[in-house]
């Protein structure tokens, strides 16, 4: 059996997979990846509780310092698209070209290095996300969870492709009451301990974040919320600190009323009814693939956010390598977060909305 590094983040999640995996693997490591100074998911607590995993299991814990490069490849990418009116989705970057690529590679390299891992042979992966691997006669897919509702690979469909045949997730066929009681048996007590949300590496207000990074205290300058036909609403708190679809927040009467565009350019925020925010198709470019890239009009469904059900769809394959998405009843759709393609229970690929 080959080694495998298993990526800890301090939570019950990644600790439960971890007591999982040494059931069965005899060569096998903990590691942590340092992103960002000072934040939630970075702290002595959390890097201490993840050590603490390791020495209980007799594994070799080491932490990975990724803090340049996650700043330049996810939070500089999160700060652009609020700058441009659009609303990111951070934990996809970062699974994409820090978790499942950088993090990895550093890893694989030092496991190396310390004679853990021989010349020539392949890492194994493993972290806590509730996912599945599933090989088909079409070829090896990410696929759903069995608990619907901690299902993760809405954030995971950017994987490399490459990745899959090397990636193991043990969570991927327990329910999150059953991964917290196995957590819990083994003298792990994480009652206390907050799970990690999106933009983990944000401490409070992300508007005020972006001001930090960017030193442009205008941002945060008030202007007016008008309606799609031009008339003054209302005023709001700065342009960046709304997206596409919010219904609550703004402060205005008559509603409900739902943002249908940010102006950063004008400091403007438009707003209209339900019916006038909701739309029937939408463009989707960055596009990753787990199986064949479809040269044809495909039916299948769409997650157009993380916790939205799927959408029946047809998406129509356009030059320049993006898509159309044709959706079967219109929905709120947010530019910035992704569509992810599924067929059932196989994750087909998916890419960022425009």
């Amino acid at each position: 059996m080959s080694f495998l590094a298993v990526a800890l983040s301090g939570g019950v999640d990644s600790t439960a997979a971890a007591l999982l995996l040494r059931r069965r693997w005899e060569r096998m490591a903990g590691a942590s990846h340092f992103i960002w100074p000072g934040s939630r998911c970075c702290s002595s607590e959390v890097m201490g509780r993840a050590r603490a995993v390791c020495a209980r299991l007799g594994i070799p814990y080491f932490q990975v310092d990724l803090h340049r490069e996650f700043k330049e490849r996810v939070a500089q990418d999160f700060i652009a698209a609020y700058l441009q009116g659009r609303t990111p989705n951070p934990c996809v970057v970062c699974n994409a070209s820090i978790r499942f690529s950088l993090f990895y590679g550093r890893l694989e390299e030092l496991l190396r290095e310390q004679g853990h891992l021989a010349s020539g042979e392949a890492l194994s992966f493993s972290t806590g996300h509730y996912a599945r691997i599933e090989k088909t006669p079409g070829g090896t897919f990410l696929a759903k969870a069995r608990d619907p509702l901690k299902d993760q690979t809405y954030m995971l469909y950017r994987v490399p492709r490459q990745m899959l045949e090397r990636l193991v997730f043990p969570l991927g066929d327990y329910l999150k009451s059953e991964v917290a009681r196995i957590a819990a048996e083994n003298g792990f007590d994480f009652a206390q301990v907050k799970e990690s949300q999106d933009a983990c590496f944000v401490e409070g207000d992300y508007a005020e974040f972006i001001v930090r990074q960017t030193g442009r205290e205008e941002l945060l300058r008030p202007g007016p919320i008008v309606d799609t036909r031009g008339r003054r609403l209302g005023s709001h708190r700065g342009a960046i600190r709304y997206t596409v679809g919010q219904r609550r927040g703004l402060g205005l009467g008559t509603g409900p009323w739902y943002v249908t565009r940010v102006e950063p350019e004008t400091n403007r925020v438009v707003v209209g009814r339900r019916e006038e925010a909701r739309t029937p198709c939408f463009l989707v470019q960055g596009l990753n693939w787990f199986g064949e890239e479809p040269s044809a009009p495909l039916r299948c469904g769409v997650k157009i956010r993380y916790q939205s059900r799927e959408v029946p769809c047809r998406v129509v394959p356009e030059e320049g390598g993006r898509l159309t998405v044709i959706l079967d009843r219109p929905e709120v759709v947010t530019p910035g977060q992704s569509a992810v393609f599924y067929d059932r229970a196989l994750v087909l690929g998916g890419g960022v909305i425009l």
